[in-house]
This record gives structure tokens, C-alpha cells and sequence, in this order.
């Protein structure tokens, strides 16, 4: 009778181990799950055609924690490690940083994460802007302001200095002028610079070599010019290129910057 009885026990222990055993191998392993929750749609979504003004708002806030709390900071913070590079440079570095922010906001809302992309997520964003009310507009300008002033502070240790929109006008409008003078020093250092690029080559890349050296050409100006509204210096550069973004819906300085 023993030996029956545990013969009894042993076949339903073995029966158990199995079952048990059956439902350990037929539950879902977590590297698969993963794998599964990772892989793209077959389908792709198409790019969105607006953002909502509670949307503007979530895209505006994560790009501020990005650049506060995240990699984003970070970069900057190389960037005031190395203070003995031109200031041109530096500047161009952080807005490679910022745009980098915007792209991977805007590639989680839809957006492609390219030039493009970004493009149409500020697009947007300026159209929900200008359709929110006086209380979320506002909101949507604080998360501006304070993202410039995160830029300036951890890239450079500056401060904002606002500027008037008379000045900015003003400013704007010369640098334009100098821009148009192909016959000044302007004219005849740029004129200069592009012959000496390289001829043949990749497309994109001449074109890239072009406007870097169109960029690197107005930011001369830009720091000639810069003294005479009270921006002089490295710092007065930078925070000039701030003072002037606070103005780009004038119409005034939109044109005379575009001209």
C-alpha cells in the first residue's frame, strides 16, 4: 500500500512538473514582447496637418525639459567649455543643439525627423499661436523665453537683454542694406570666399560650403553693426541673436532680414 501511495504521489508530481512546465514555455518571453512592441506598423502615419494649441503647449514644455534637464543641456554645457572657439561657431552649435531638441518633440507628434520636419512643426506652432487666446498664447511665450534664456545661460552665461522694437527695425534694416552693397567690403570678401570654394563635388555638399560661408559673412556684419544698438563684443553677439528672435513676427524685421 505504500509503495502504491507513493507511486501515486510521485505520477502526480510528474503531472504537475508538466503542467507547470507547460505554462512556463507557453507564456510570452519579455525580450520577444519587446522586440514586438518595438518593430515599426506596416503602414506608416502620415505628418500631421496642424497642431492643437494643448498640443503646441505639450511640444513647447518638452523641448523645455529637453534643454533644462536632458542631453540637450548637456551640449550646451560643452558648449561654455570651450569659450576660445569664434563666437560665430558657437552660436551655430547651439542652435544645432535646440533644432536637434525640436526634431525629437516634433518625430514623436508625426513629424519627420529632418529639416523638413522640424520646418512644418514650427509652422504649426506659430498657427496654433496665433489661434490661442490671450491666457495660452502668453503660456506658449513664457516657454519661448525661458528656452532662450536656458540656451544663453548654459551655452554662454549670459543673460537675456531685450530689445525694443524700434531698435530691432532699425537693426535689422542696416544689416540688410550692408547685405545688398555687392560693391562694399561685404560684397568683395564674400565674392572672394565662394570663388575660393572648391569647384565640382557633391551638390549638397557645395551647397552646405555656399551658405556657411553666406552665414559666417552676415554674422561679420551682424558684429559690426551690433556696437552701434549697444551689443558689442562675443556677448553682445549672442545675445543680440536673442533680442532679434523676440521680433521676427514684425514684419518690419522679417523683411529686412530676408532682404
Amino acid at each position: 500500500m505504500l509503495r502504491s501511495a507513493a507511486l501515486r504521489i510521485h505520477q502526480f508530481h510528474q503531472c504537475g512538473g508538466a503542467r507547470a512546465s507547460l505554462r512556463l514555455a507557453t507564456r510570452p518571453r519579455a525580450p520577444l514582447l519587446l522586440r514586438s512592441l518595438s518593430s515599426p506598423v506596416d503602414a506608416p502615419l502620415p505628418p500631421p496637418a496642424d497642431l492643437s494649441v494643448e498640443q503646441a503647449l505639450s511640444t513647447s514644455r518638452i523641448v523645455l525639459d529637453f534643454v533644462r534637464l536632458g542631453v540637450s543641456g548637456r551640449r550646451l554645457d560643452v558648449i561654455a567649455n570651450h569659450a576660445s572657439q569664434p563666437v560665430q561657431e558657437r552660436w551655430t552649435t547651439a542652435m544645432q543643439v535646440l533644432v536637434a531638441a525640436q526634431a525629437h518633440v516634433a518625430a514623436a507628434f508625426g513629424y519627420a525627423a529632418t529639416a523638413e520636419g522640424v520646418m512644418a512643426y514650427r509652422q504649426h506652432l506659430a498657427v496654433a499661436a496665433r489661434g490661442a487666446g490671450p491666457e495660452k498664447l502668453e503660456e506658449l511665450k513664457t516657454y519661448d523665453r525661458e528656452v532662450w534664456s536656458e540656451v544663453l545661460m548654459r551655452g554662454f552665461a549670459l543673460a537675456p537683454r531685450p530689445m525694443d522694437a524700434a531698435t530691432a527695425r532699425s537693426f535689422a534694416g542696416k544689416v540688410a542694406a550692408a547685405a545688398s552693397d555687392a560693391t562694399g567690403a561685404l560684397g568683395d570678401s564674400l565674392t572672394a570666399d565662394l570663388a575660393a570654394l572648391p569647384a565640382g563635388g557633391d551638390d549638397q555638399a557645395r551647397a552646405q560650403a555656399v551658405l556657411g560661408v553666406v552665414q559666417r559673412a552676415m554674422a561679420t556684419v551682424q558684429t559690426e553693426l551690433a556696437s552701434d544698438v549697444g551689443y558689442a563684443g562675443d556677448d553682445g553677439y549672442v545675445q543680440l541673436q536673442v533680442a532679434l528672435i523676440d521680433h521676427m513676427a514684425d514684419p518690419a524685421v522679417m523683411h529686412a532680414t530676408q532682404a
